[in-house]
């Protein structure tokens, strides 16, 4: 007995010994640097003594009004980016798409100086996570994946019978490699929409490579296959805005994104060339906005694109990419429409539709919509960053240790299904988006958007009220304090994510509190908290667990289920909201604006939105503080209103006036537009113009 003993506790010993061994082998193994060290941000900064790397490319188009550069000082912009590049710091791939765009334009007047710095840069570069070199770049997201793909087939264009010394590869093998993702990423964008939806930050970083693509592409089919993803793209965004401020709802967007148009909007110069500056004077004529308003929204007609977006704006300047007219009408309508759509995919789609597995348009889908621990497809995320060495990505390195020896028995995807870990709510799951909109305002709701689960930078519920105000609420992740510019933090993402419910102009949403933290969780917060700048609003009155506020035309009504209250004004976290940018300080908030519930196991908030076409704020106020309110046991809501009854459950009920309701879309279902997941084709139609995209026969009709 004693022998079995001595045995099994030597055997212990080895394993441990075995263990520790390892995990210092993988704490020394340090992830590569992912940024500029702090004293050398400056350096690598797209600006040089006030002037931006954008500066540069008007500069060299002989825009009159540019700022000046010498050849020298064209030398220094451009060696700047070759450097950010060449050390492959996160979000090499931004920079790259100016950079590219100022060689084909411009080979010709360059000096050879230049050409061979801006050559020597995409010759060395790294362009998927195949490639040979460690780094911390993100490559799999859905922006950076066109953004790579796009940098490396012009690339592999321009110096088709180069080899590229990182990869050891020719131009035209890239330019193959290449396609390949470009062909894949459109085909998932056609057939289920952007798993990035409606990101006010991050569609903005996938119009400048498609616009480059569109511009430079010396294969036509594909270009115009492009130019067709980018009319969807439009669509999308012209559906969710409003006198073109676009706050919606989105499965990646930070504090600054959803505060309000003028602070977080980085497709806003881009919607300006399009429709924007057109349609300003009917939304400047809006006879119930503000001085102050009418300041702020010329403001923003004034802001210019930045490097990325100005990759984009150019081509449309210059007739390369036309935005169909439907999209554009829609977009100025003044008319009242909701909007249906389902955009995205779930861990669960992945499987039903074969998109788990190691080919790039697999790993493409899976990683696209960030989604890496979720049972569904653990297994075969472990196997790729093993093959394809990623640990030392900082982003990444924390799979390096279930490569523990000990754990090579665990069966990670039952593991994974078994304990409901944090980073499952990295993914950004598969979207259904109801808006409504008026001439005023609009409102976006994710239908019960993965009620329950861990979030990370998921945007579920928002009203879109003015050029600088928005109304959300959020669980914040940790503890509830602090964790200002995290994502998922106090302002990004949820804790835990809501049932969330919308019927016209009315949304319920359910939160409930959490008792215990899951695995990787900092912490559990026991607040549920609303964005409600008092200042931004020109009349405003708390009273226990309702307010009532008013924005130029637009009436807004809270309800919540307990008392509600402002915490004392926080410079650091309105920091956190703005995501440390500098504000004009008339646009500053210098007052109340974080309205806080807390206690209890549920709280839900009931919203409710009106405007002066409708009734005045007097009528507004009396007739909300006549609806029936009740809030009743286990996270369940009765609300009647104007439409009639609309009762709401954390656990899933969603019925209007006695009909259950849907919580699943089509890919689009509107008064424009109707079409399933993977249709052949989408036809758009607002009655004066009509768009037929059809992507697998290369069709982009107009009438």
């Amino acid at each position: 007995m004693m022998t079995i003993l001595y045995i099994f506790a030597a055997v212990l010993s080895l394993i441990i010994l075995i263990t520790v061994i390892e995990v210092i082998i993988l704490i020394k193994e340090k992830p590569m640097q992912e940024l500029p060290d702090d004293e050398d941000f400056d350096y690598y900064s797209a600006d040089a003594n006030g002037r931006k790397f954008e500066d540069l490319y008007l500069f060299l188009s002989g825009k009159p009004d540019a700022p000046h550069f010498s050849e020298d000082d064209i030398y220094a912009m451009l060696l700047k980016q070759s450097q950010y590049m060449g050390n492959r710091f996160d979000c090499s791939d931004f920079r790259a798409q100016l950079l590219i765009k100022i060689y084909y334009d411009f080979s010709e007047t360059l000096s050879e100086r230049n050409k061979k710095l801006i050559k020597d840069t995409f010759l060395s570069f790294k362009y998927f996570m195949d490639e040979p070199g460690f780094d911390s770049m993100c490559y799999w997201s859905e922006n950076h994946q066109i953004l790579f793909a796009v940098a490396e087939y012009l690339a592999g264009q321009m110096w088709q019978d180069e080899i590229f010394s990182n990869s050891g590869m020719t131009g035209k093998e890239h330019m193959q490699k290449a396609k390949e993702r470009i062909d894949a990423w459109m085909l998932q964008r056609f057939n289920y929409g952007f798993s990035e939806y409606l990101s006010n930050n991050y569609l903005a970083e996938d119009i400048a490579p498609m616009a480059n693509f569109i511009a430079y592409s010396e294969d036509k089919q594909t270009s115009e296959k492009m130019k067709i993803i980018m009319d969807i793209l439009w669509l999308d965004v012209a559906l969710n805005s409003v006198n073109n401020r676009f706050v919606a709802v989105s499965s990646r967007m930070y504090g600054n994104n959803k505060a309000g148009n003028y602070f977080g909007n980085s497709l806003l110069s881009a919607m300006n060339v399009l429709w924007g500056r057109e349609g300003a004077q009917r939304i400047l004529s809006n006879p119930h906005l503000s001085e102050k308003e009418k300041a702020q929204i010329k403001d923003s007609l004034s802001k210019e694109p930045n490097h990325i977006v100005l990759c984009f704006t150019d081509a449309v300047e210059k007739g390369i990419y036309v935005l169909p007219e439907v999209i554009k009408d829609i977009a100025l309508s003044n008319e009242c429409f909701d909007v249906k759509m389902g955009c995205g995919l779930s861990p669960r789609d992945m499987v039903n539709e074969g998109l788990v597995g190691q080919k790039p348009y697999q790993i493409m889908a899976q990683m696209g919509a960030e989604t890496f621990t979720n049972p569904e497809v653990i297994e075969n995320t472990v196997k790729y960053l093993k093959k394809n060495k990623m640990h030392r990505n900082s982003f990444l390195s924390y799979f390096k240790f279930l490569e523990l020896t000990i754990l090579k028995p665990v069966n990670l995807r039952k593991f994974a299904s078994k304990h409901n870990i944090m980073t499952h709510g990295i993914a950004t799951y598969r979207g259904n988006i109801y808006t409504y909109r008026t001439a005023h305002y609009s409102m976006s709701t994710v239908i019960a958007g993965n009620t329950d689960m861990c979030g990370a930078q998921d945007h579920e519920r928002t009203c879109n009220i003015g050029e600088t105000l928005t109304l959300f609420t959020t669980h914040p992740a940790g503890n509830g304090e602090n964790r200002y510019f995290s994502s998922p933090g106090y302002w990004i993402g949820n804790g835990r994510r809501p049932m969330s419910l919308q019927h016209e102009s009315v949304n319920i949403t359910v939160y409930k509190l959490p008792t215990k933290k899951r695995l990787a969780e900092f912490g559990t917060a026991k607040i549920t908290h609303a964005y409600m700048p008092k200042d931004h609003y020109d009349e405003f009155e708390l009273s226990g667990n309702t307010v009532f506020a008013r924005k130029n035309g637009v009436f807004v009504a809270l309800i919540a289920d307990g008392e509600l209250a402002y915490k004392p004004y926080n410079e650091a976290s309105l920091k956190g909201i703005y995501k440390g940018k500098a504000i004009k300080d008339e646009y500053k908030t210098k007052s109340e604006f974080d309205l806080i519930r807390q206690g209890g196991e549920y709280h839900t908030y009931i919203t409710e939105l009106s405007d002066a076409d409708r009734e005045t704020f007097e009528e507004f106020k009396k007739r909300i503080k006549n609806n029936k309110a009740a809030f009743l046991e286990g996270g369940k809501a009765v609300y009647s209103t104007y439409f009639g009854e609309f009762r709401a459950s954390y656990d899933g009920e969603f019925r209007i006036n006695g009909k259950d309701m849907d919580k699943e879309f089509l890919r689009y279902d509107c008064k424009f537009c109707k079409s399933e997941r993977k249709a052949e084709s989408i036809f758009i139609d607002n009655e004066k113009h009509t768009l037929l995209l059809d992507l697998k026969n290369i069709t982009r009709k107009t009438s």
